[in-house]
């Protein structure tokens, strides 16, 4: 089999999809929203991963929180390796969101990726900061599309984000950078 088309698995995948992660970061940072497909997916979402996940959101219930501060071993791994990579601390957590599921007016404290592991929603992010001056028309400018598994949406600190239009379960591994300087 060609070494090209042969799938990559494990430590790898997970290294590829980091890195390509971390090159769509480094490029967009303070310049806005930007949607990245990183290559090596699979280390991510494997059905085993994604079953993990699950039971360690299973307990969210009516009145518990659907933040975890923590997730399986690959989000971390991915999350470490992210932070590595930018030479920054990387936090991470997993958000769900069940169906009918509607959060508005989050704001993106710091830089933040939301990456879909299960499931779909829509996205709208603002591109005006808080406070910042309006268009004329009284409107500001908004990123708005719908988030699927294998895309990784960068939210720089500072904007806000609404999630909603959940259809299905869907699981959010979201990844906060803390850095003064990159």
């Amino acid at each position: 089999m060609d070494m090209e088309s042969a799938p990559v698995t494990g430590r790898s995948a997970l290294e590829r999809f980091a890195r390509d992660l971390a090159m769509c970061l480094s490029v967009h940072r303070d310049r806005g929203p930007a949607l990245v497909w990183p290559d090596g997916l699979e280390a991510l979402v494997t059905e085993s991963s994604v079953a993990r996940m699950e039971q360690a959101t299973a307990w969210t219930g009516p009145g518990s929180p659907s933040v975890m501060p923590s997730g399986p071993a690959r989000a971390e791994e991915l999350a470490g390796e992210v932070g590595r990579l930018l030479g920054c601390e990387v936090r991470s957590s997993l958000l769900l969101l069940p169906a009918g599921e509607e959060r508005s007016d989050n704001e993106a404290a710091t830089d933040r990726v939301l990456l879909p592991v299960r499931g779909a929603c829509d996205c709208r992010v603002e591109l005006d900061p808080r406070g910042a001056d309006r268009a004329p028309c009284g409107q500001a400018p908004a990123l708005n599309l719908r988030l699927r598994v294998g895309e990784a949406l960068y939210v720089p600190g500072g904007l806000t984000y609404a999630l909603g239009g959940v259809h299905a379960p869907c699981i959010l591994h979201v990844i906060s950078l803390h850095a003064a300087s990159w």
